[in-house]
């Protein structure tokens, strides 16, 4: 399991870096295009914009399997055993429940939107952009449920005084 997991948060953060890099060529044509005379691209900025949502949502994923998601310092660093396992798992539990509500909030986002086009990229159908938010509940839910895995055969094991 930690293999398939690692591989799709692989993907992941690939998919992440490609949308990082559109992003930043959309956001460098946008300004060549109000400087330079005679460069007019016009659909750079909507471009840019569903790149960025796509980088923020799978790359928030990514931070849940890295665990650089918003914790409380002071409670993780102050607690041990058992009371640290359960809270990391009340971590993870919140965390599924977020994705949950972005699978099932982003399904109808994207359904409403699906037909609806980018105003200079008609070709484009603006539901590929709120598609991000479902795939990335996804990713957040097997990502937390990786991590409690982990944490809970860390418990298991004995290694009860470490934060995972």
């Amino acid at each position: 399991m930690k293999k398939a997991v690692g591989l799709i948060e692989n993907i992941f953060l690939k998919v992440a870096a490609l949308f990082f890099l559109i992003f930043f060529i959309c956001v460098i044509l946008q300004v060549a295009s109000r400087y330079i005379p005679g460069i007019r691209v016009l659909w750079a900025g909507e471009i840019a914009t569903y790149a960025f949502i796509w980088m923020i949502f799978v790359g928030a994923a990514v931070m849940i399997r890295e665990k650089g998601h918003f914790t409380v310092g002071l409670v993780i660093d102050n607690v041990k055993g058992l009371t640290l396992f359960l809270v990391q798992s009340l971590t993870h539990v919140l965390i599924v429940a977020f994705g949950i509500v972005m699978i099932v909030d982003g399904y109808g986002l994207t359904q409403q939107f699906w037909d609806w086009t980018l105003n200079n990229l008609p070709q484009i159908r603006q539901g590929y952009a709120w598609l991000a938010i479902p795939v990335g509940g996804a990713g957040m839910i097997l990502f937390a449920l990786a991590n409690w895995w982990e944490d809970f055969m860390k418990y298991k094991a004995g290694d009860k005084g470490e934060a995972a």
